[in-house]
C-alpha cells in the first residue's frame, strides 16, 4: 500500500463524519468554523456543512465555503485535550514527510503539517493542518492563489476557533 493511500485512509478515518442526532452542545462546535460573515469584502456562500463525530466519537464539524475567487473546506475535530490533537498532527506530519512534504514554520503556525497539494471539487488545492487548543483544524483552499491565501485563511480560522 502506498504512503499516499495510507494518508488518504488516515484522513478519511479521522474526518469521517457520521450523521449524529443533533444536541444542544453541538452548536458551539459549529461556531468555531469560518462562515460567510467572516469574509465581509467577498461574496461567500456556504455550500455544505456537516456536524457529527469521528469514528472514535470525537466531535467533528466541516464546512465548505465558495466564492468567485476561492473554495474553502474547513474541518475541525475536537479532542479531549491538546496533547491528543498534537499527537494526531504529529502522525499527519510523519506521513507527509514520506510524501516529500516538509512542514516549514510560519509565523503563528510553527507547528503545522506543511502545505500539501490535493484536489477540491476537481481543482488543484492546498491543504494544511494545525492545532488550536484541543482542536485539530484542516483547511483546504482552491482557486487562483490558493496556496498563497491558505495562511491568511488559517489565521482567520485560528482566530475563530481560539475564541
Amino acid at each position: 500500500m502506498t504512503a499516499k493511500r495510507l494518508i488518504q485512509l488516515a484522513l478519511v478515518g479521522l474526518f469521517a463524519v457520521v450523521l449524529a442526532a443533533c444536541s444542544g452542545d453541538a452548536t458551539p462546535l459549529r461556531d468555531l468554523l469560518l462562515e460567510a460573515e467572516d469574509f465581509p469584502d467577498t461574496t461567500v456562500t456556504e455550500t455544505s456543512s456537516e456536524d457529527g463525530s469521528t469514528n472514535l466519537d470525537e466531535p467533528a464539524v466541516q464546512v465548505v465555503l465558495s466564492s468567485p475567487e476561492f473554495n474553502l473546506l474547513e474541518s475541525l475535530v475536537l479532542f479531549e485535550n491538546d496533547d491528543i490533537a498534537r499527537s494526531i498532527l504529529a502522525g499527519i506530519k510523519q506521513d507527509q514527510v514520506a510524501q516529500g512534504v516538509t512542514a516549514e514554520p510560519v509565523a503563528g503556525f510553527e507547528d503545522n503539517s506543511g502545505v500539501m497539494s490535493e484536489q477540491l471539487n476537481g481543482e488543484d488545492a492546498s491543504t494544511v493542518f494545525f492545532v488550536e487548543g484541543r482542536a485539530l483544524v484542516r483547511l483546504t483552499v482552491s482557486g487562483n492563489g490558493g496556496d498563497e491565501m491558505i495562511w491568511a485563511f488559517a489565521r482567520l480560522a485560528r482566530e475563530k476557533s481560539g475564541g
